[in-house]
């Protein structure tokens, strides 16, 4: 496959799962989800937001406020929960929200 193709394909996949976790998940849902228990939840919203693929765990946690300690089992347990997904490009993970909250 040529390298437009896979780049259609890629972005037809994030419709689809955007999509998906429209009729999953309200946006008061993620909100909930993503403040829980959080001591500066703006923080986690905005590196929630910030989840555009291609901001990586350390940009994250800098948005957030946070040390990447802190974020990085935040970041597993939104994965869990579907409400983001991880995304290689080269040698780095990024991560990619299902919309903005």
């Amino acid at each position: 496959m040529s390298d437009d193709t896979l780049k259609r394909l890629g972005k037809q996949n994030e419709i689809i799962i955007s999509l998906l976790g429209r009729i999953a998940f309200t946006p008061e849902k993620i909100h909930d989800m993503v403040v829980k228990k959080k001591q500066n939840p703006q923080g986690y919203i905005d590196a929630y937001n910030a989840c555009d693929g291609n901001h990586n765990v350390n940009e994250l946690a800098t948005i957030a406020g946070v040390d990447q300690s802190t974020l990085s089992p935040v970041l597993k347990d939104w994965e869990q929960i579907g409400i983001i997904f991880e995304v290689e490009k080269g040698k780095g993970k990024f991560y990619k929200k299902l919309f903005p909250i």
